[in-house]
């Protein structure tokens, strides 16, 4: 859910649940979001904040 909101306010928590689960890349970020969103598809600025945390590191 904190992807798919992408607010400003959910990148450190975006950090944070992405090294509880072990996610490095970006690719593995998007399967956990359709794992749980399988018919939601991700909004242009949550794939721009997932590639912004994921290039970053």
């Amino acid at each position: 859910m904190k992807a798919f909101a992408a607010r400003s306010r959910d990148e450190d928590d975006l950090r944070l649940l992405a090294d509880i689960l072990g996610i490095t890349e970006m690719d593995a970020a998007l399967g956990v979001c359709r794992r749980f969103f399988p018919d939601e598809p991700l909004p242009a600025r949550s794939k721009a904040m997932l590639e912004d945390l994921f290039n970053a590191a």
